[in-house]
């Protein structure tokens, strides 16, 4: 700590509309390590003293980590660096008595983690000191020595997952310099771009209307989304904290083979247009999309099985349908997209946020129909289009218009807590979780924590000794009764947990 404290510098970065976007949630994984050392070499696995010291040095070349979030009632904010007055990340360490073995033995199920080894939930909420940590570390050590459990997280606020996991990726190459038995290259001190105007300065020269209902949903002004906007960070995480867990969340790990995603394609080949090619993400989104929104609709709709807190939120959603006008028999996917490739700055180092929500919009009869080659064919040409329709315009007329309404953050918010059957997709099949590497192996395991956001479908990347995708999905307790028994779902995704 001493080495990062006595070197950083003050600084302040002006955050952009793309920020507060995805202010509201969190960026949290669990990386499991075993240790496979010789009995002779068995002490010697990952050492504390290592790990921290690396941290700090990493945390060198992200300042913005350790800086205090500042925004004001319209919602621009800033995350300002003072070297006199740190808000460090949090960093625990701690010894458990789950043996690696066992967890393999139960394929990394999330109920044999230590007790309080994640420090937060999916919404970026304060501390018990009132102070939103921008960034929140525990290494757990399991029993015998036998592995490691590293729970890293970073507030949307400052980085999205490209910044997350290049900061854990320069974490780890320090760690294996500080080895003895390190002999590769020397880890020079890189510099990373926080610099937000990057992203405007990127920006395409023309401009196209955004889709009708992306204008309407971000950009018509609503009194609740503005009050949100204006609340405080520490005040508005709470809110959402609690209404997420009115839904009684509950979330699983499936696994998609490149085998029964092949057979998902072929079966599909005589209702695709033959100028049309649908990718892996067009057919999973597609598929958990309309598992999820059938599985609500197969789910208890009586708030009465939802007990007093179900109660609470009907009223809730009952104040904010009179304050947002619901399109009632329209469905809405937001697909998270990165937009880098698409602006021409890939290359750059740049850590800020840099994704979109773009709406993929479906009557909702069409995605509560039973399953057939036509309606996901449907469905997935949709998800296939709004990709597509990500250019540099679009993006730059989305971007402007945010500029000019800086507290249309929140509308989305507003939007999601109003309509139970919205999914969200996020691809992040291409983070490169399984290349960690602290000088010790790389990890056996990758996951998110627990539960995530109500209707939230994560496409992980899979072990390099596997191929396809694992899915993390989740929803209310209900729908996932449902979703649990969908022949549909299970024709193509294995339940691992």
């Amino acid at each position: 700590m001493e080495y990062f404290t006595s070197n950083v510098k003050s600084l302040t970065i002006e955050l952009a509309v793309l920020d507060t976007l995805s202010s509201f949630s969190n960026i949290p994984f669990i990386y499991h390590f075993e240790n496979t050392a010789a009995a002779d070499k068995r002490d010697l696995f990952m050492p504390g003293d290592a790990l921290r010291f690396s941290f700090y040095k990493a945390l060198l070349e992200f300042p913005v980590l350790a800086g205090h979030l500042h925004m004001d009632s319209v919602g621009k904010g800033s995350i300002v660096v003072d070297r006199n007055n740190l808000n460090l990340p949090e960093y625990r360490e701690s010894t458990c008595d789950v043996h690696f073995d066992e967890l393999k033995a139960a394929n990394y199920h999330w109920d044999l983690f230590p007790k309080n080894l994640v420090s937060v939930c999916v919404v970026t909420t304060a501390g018990a000191d009132g102070v939103i940590k921008l960034a929140n570390i525990h290494c757990a050590r399991l029993r015998d020595n036998s592995g490691m459990l590293i729970f890293a997280n970073m507030s949307h606020y400052v980085v999205d997952g490209v910044g997350f996991c290049a900061f854990m990726d320069r974490w780890a190459k320090y760690c294996c310099q500080v080895s003895d038995e390190y002999a590769g290259p020397t880890v020079e001190h890189r510099e990373f771009l926080f610099d937000r105007s990057i992203v405007h300065k990127a920006l395409s020269s023309s401009r196209r209307p955004t889709h009708p209902v992306t204008s309407h949903m971000f950009f018509v002004p609503r009194l609740a989304a503005s009050v949100l906007a204006w609340i405080s960070p520490a005040l508005r995480g709470r809110i959402m904290s609690a209404i997420a867990s009115m839904g009684k969340p509950e979330a699983h790990m499936f696994h998609v083979s490149t085998e029964r995603l092949e057979a998902l394609r072929q079966s599909l080949c005589d209702y695709i247009p033959s100028d049309m090619h649908l990718s892996d993400n067009d057919l999973i989104a597609s598929l958990a999309s309309m598992t999820i929104v059938n599985g609500i609709r197969g789910a208890a709709t009586s708030q009465r099985s939802w007990g007093v807190l179900g109660q609470l939120k009907s009223m809730w959603s009952s104040v904010l349908g009179s304050l947002f006008v619901k399109t009632k028999d329209e469905h809405i996917t937001f697909i998270i997209a990165d937009i880098r490739h698409r602006l021409g700055i890939s290359d750059c180092d740049y850590t800020g946020n840099c994704v979109i929500p773009q709406l993929v919009v479906n009557p909702l009869q069409r995605m509560e129909t039973p399953a057939s080659p036509e309606s996901y064919v449907h469905v997935a040409s949709r998800v296939r289009a709004a990709v597509q329709d990500l250019d540099a315009p679009y993006i730059s007329q989305f971007v402007d218009t945010l500029n000019r309404h800086p507290s249309s953050f929140a509308q989305p918010l507003v939007y999601t807590i109003n309509h139970p059957e919205k999914v969200f997709i996020t691809n992040q099949s291409r983070f490169p979780l399984y290349d960690l590497d602290f000088g010790f192996g790389t990890p056996a395991w990758v996951s998110p924590i627990p539960h995530s956001a109500i209707n939230f479908v994560k496409v992980m990347p899979v072990h390099p000794s596997q191929t396809g995708y694992n899915i993390h999905m989740t929803t209310t307790k209900y729908a996932m009764r449902n979703i649990l028994c969908s022949q549909s779902w299970l024709q193509l995704a294995t339940l691992i947990f």
